[in-house]
């Protein structure tokens, strides 16, 4: 049974600073909290309680803090070992936590998502999954609580993103958001901020209708720069699964989007969708594409994470066949084998956000191998907000995180530095979506949205730590 994420924190006193079981947006089936997962729950609220009685407040306001941000990673660390860069003087000082991060680092979360704002709040993610999962029959979402006004505050108001890229489903079966709404949010908060705040995809699949002259419209008419597509749907109302490398059904495409000025190419990989062939989101079909259309950039979200419903065992099964790395392997040998193959990008997006909460040494060896065979210029930030709550903690988790030397040593993954970082949450996205980062760092400080920014938290505004998508309610 699922249940959604904030009705659980609401129930048990949660909404702490960042989630302790997996959040999913029903790409993919969440998998129970583990008993891990629920000894950080557990110290958390142990150190909350402690911490906010000697600060005199209340508990639920000290984790709404830098402290209780600090105090999660404290926690996360005395159960699986310390894979984390924190001081528990932050707990109680906010000049520790300050004094740990450069200013103005340039923040570029490359996956985000609100639903459609014309009033069918949404679709997808509540009535067509109720196909599949019985649980969410008669389930109604919060109102606007995935919906525009709600996405500005999550994302820029209570995080450090600068630039932020809206995506969505190219989709009439699960219509959660079209092209020119997507379109309309990037114009709307730009104006509003008089710079370059956003940037959104287009959509782009052999079954659309009039795929050609479709293209056509949203470059010329919305601007889009780079495409979404998802090859593995469900074969319903004239949509079909598709690979990269069809030559009859996606080459076209690719001559296509070449003469439209358009190279980037954003692909769904990985994370099975319910109900679809799983098949054809292995990235098997990518080597080919990438290699017959070396001009065109393919920038593969999720990194093609194969989620797993199930508590591994300890150890390195995880990287066999059916392990939560598989399909991520297979690409990352590929590219090893392929040295040519320089176009291909991966995109971390709830891939990062499953692995350092549950199994903090998966995420080192999924960091490690990806680095290892793309290189550290070819990784790019995204956190699938707002179903994973603010992109904050996802920020921060990324900032301190650091690759364990014990797996170093084994695997010869090499260790993340600080520059590193830099590139992953921002400079590399924006090299590939021609955002200039210092003239990004020149305007935003007293652009329209910096100072919403400012006044919200002059007036006392706090982050909510609330998650928006599901989660296994076992």
């Amino acid at each position: 049974m699922w249940i959604r994420k904030n009705r659980r924190d609401a129930w048990r006193h949660g909404h702490l600073p960042l989630p302790t079981q997996v959040v999913s947006n029903e790409e993919f089936l969440p998998m129970p909290q583990t008993a891990d997962q629920k000894q950080v729950e557990y110290r958390i609220n142990q150190m909350a309680n402690q911490y906010s009685r000697k600060l005199g407040m209340s508990r639920r306001d000290f984790l709404r803090t830098s402290g209780g941000m600090a105090v999660a990673f404290l926690a996360l660390n005395e159960v699986f070992g310390c894979h984390f860069k924190v001081h528990a003087a932050e707990a109680t000082e906010h000049e520790a936590y300050a004094e740990l991060w450069p200013k103005g680092q340039f923040i570029f979360d490359a996956q985000t998502h609100h639903v459609r704002t014309d009033g069918m709040e949404p679709l997808f993610f509540r009535r067509q999954s109720a196909a599949f999962n019985e649980a969410l029959v008669g389930i109604q979402p919060e109102r606007g609580d995935l919906q525009l006004p709600n996405y500005a505050k999550e994302v820029f108001f209570d995080s450090g993103v600068m630039v932020a890229c809206l995506s969505g489903v190219p989709s009439q079966i699960f219509d959660v958001i079209n092209a020119d709404e997507m379109a309309a949010t990037r114009d709307a908060l730009n104006e509003l901020a008089g710079s370059q705040r956003m940037i959104c995809h287009g959509f782009y699949a052999p079954y659309m209708e009039n795929v050609n002259e479709e293209l056509e419209r949203q470059v010329k008419e919305l601007g889009i720069r780079a495409w979404k597509c998802y090859t593995a749907v469900m074969e319903r109302r004239g949509e079909f699964p598709w690979r990269l490398d069809d030559e009859k059904l996606a080459y076209p495409l690719y001559e296509q989007t070449r003469k439209l000025g358009v190279d980037l190419i954003c692909i769904h990989k990985g994370l099975p969708l319910p109900g679809s062939n799983a098949e054809y989101t292995h990235p098997r079909d990518i080597r080919k594409a990438a290699l017959d259309f070396p001009d065109l950039k393919f920038i593969i979200y999720h990194s093609s994470f194969k989620s797993s419903n199930y508590e591994l065992p300890p150890g390195d099964d995880f990287i066999g066949e059916d392990g939560y790395l598989a399909w991520t392997t297979d690409l990352c040998r590929d590219r090893l084998r392929t040295p040519e193959m320089t176009n291909v990008y991966m995109e971390l997006g709830t891939t990062f956000g499953h692995t350092v909460i549950t199994h903090p040494n998966i995420c080192g060896h999924l960091l490690g191998q990806i680095i290892r065979a793309f290189g550290v210029d070819h990784v790019l930030f995204g956190t699938d907000s707002i179903w994973w709550g603010s992109p904050q903690w996802q920020i921060e988790a990324f900032r301190r995180f650091q690759i364990p030397e014990a797996l170093q040593e084994r695997y010869g993954y090499a260790p993340l530095t600080e520059e590193d970082k830099a590139k992953i949450l921002g400079l590399n996205a924006a090299r590939l979506f021609n955002v200039d980062p210092e003239e990004a760092r020149h305007h935003f400080p007293d652009d329209g949205i910096s100072r919403l920014k400012a006044q919200y938290i002059a007036e006392g505004g706090l982050p909510s730590n609330t998650q928006y998508g599901w989660v296994s309610a076992r």
